[in-house]
């Protein structure tokens, strides 16, 4: 009777481990349920050993993850083995999600639950993420990672709203709740942030922001021992460094700015994104005196930008028409100011 009782008594505190599990699960405090999983996971109770291997990998703890799940799949849960699957093939979605970014596809697959409760402005948002940012260089993820998530999950609602500013902003919390994440421990959870980075930054138009968001992506996937994906995140790291460098306003070395721009304006549909390009070509034609080239990508940005509302592309094209008329190139000068008639 007694080893009977022993017997339950342990079951029950086993059971009860796995609810904490559950639990610590929920509310994200994953090395918790780790804890707790594998305690139940020891005494073979149920499915722990596949809640346990979900965790590990979540937490990048890889080499335990796989042994956890050769148990689980031992037991008879041959659905652990997706996981192992999933887990390569979560950094695979993210790459191609990286890559279609770089090409200018549409890839706004995503919006907030809900409207904002009140507008946010976009200094604000940016003073909360700079202060942020300064605690995790000091003190690291883990010490600020949850007030991050909750400067994210009150500013997120302004995407709906919000401009190129506003969408570059919300990226810049979705990059350091990403990071943070990464930096607690748990870099399955920080790859929805990078990717919702990246999804703003496109919107925005801002390479430089594309460019930090997939090295900081590389780098974690270089620290969780994934070195091919982490090259795959450097090498389109550094396309949209050169691309953010060659669209940038001082016009240092026009004849590089315009190879790498014709190369990427025919990745480029309709839209701000060929706008932008265009216009840039312009621009650096323009500075190395060739004034019929500039008039020719002027006039195509000025067709391409006819039903296209953007402050950044009207602020491109107003940069133009400064320089044609500083060059002397009235032709070019007045297409640009037909087109800002138009739109006034």
């Amino acid at each position: 009777m007694s080893e009977l009782l022993d017997r339950f008594e342990l079951d029950d505190a086993v059971e009860q481990m796995y609810r904490a599990g559950e639990a610590a699960e929920r509310a994200g405090r994953l090395r918790e349920a780790a804890v707790h999983f594998r305690v139940a996971a020891d005494q073979r109770l149920g499915d722990a050993a596949v809640r346990l291997t979900r965790v590990l990998f979540a937490l990048g703890e890889t080499t335990e993850a796989a042994q956890w799940c050769a148990a689980a799949v031992r037991d008879g849960f041959t659905e652990a083995e997706d996981l192992v699957r999933e887990n390569s093939e979560e950094r695979q979605r993210f790459l191609e999600h990286a890559a279609r970014i770089m090409v200018g596809a549409p890839t706004f697959d995503w919006l907030p639950s809900g409207m904002p409760a009140r507008r946010i402005p976009t200094a604000e948002i940016t003073r909360r993420t700079r202060a942020l940012r300064a605690l995790d260089q000091r003190y690291g993820g883990i010490a600020c990672h949850t007030s991050v998530l909750e400067h994210l999950a009150a500013v997120e609602p302004m995407v709906v709203v919000g401009d190129a500013p506003t969408w570059t902003a919300v990226a810049e919390v979705c990059e350091l709740a990403g990071w943070t994440a990464f930096d607690s421990g748990l870099p399955g959870t920080a790859l929805p942030h990078f990717a919702h980075a990246l999804t703003l930054a496109r919107q925005a138009e801002n390479e430089s922001l594309i460019a930090s968001v997939l090295t900081h992506a590389g780098r974690m996937f270089l620290h969780h021992n994934a070195p091919d994906d982490a090259l795959k995140a450097f090498q389109l790291g550094f396309v949209a460094a050169h691309n953010a460098w060659a669209d940038r306003r001082a016009l240092d070395d026009p004849p590089q700015a315009i190879a790498s721009l014709t190369t990427k304006v025919g990745t480029y549909g309709e839209g701000r994104s060929r706008t932008l390009a265009l216009t840039a070509l312009a621009r650096n034609h323009l500075a190395l005196g060739d004034e019929v080239a500039a008039t020719e990508f002027a006039a195509q940005a000025v067709a391409s930008a006819r039903n296209l509302r953007s402050t950044r592309a009207d602020d491109h094209l107003r940069w133009l028409d400064q320089e044609a008329r500083a060059a002397g190139a009235s032709v070019l000068a007045e297409q640009i100011s037909a087109r800002s008639a138009r739109s006034g």
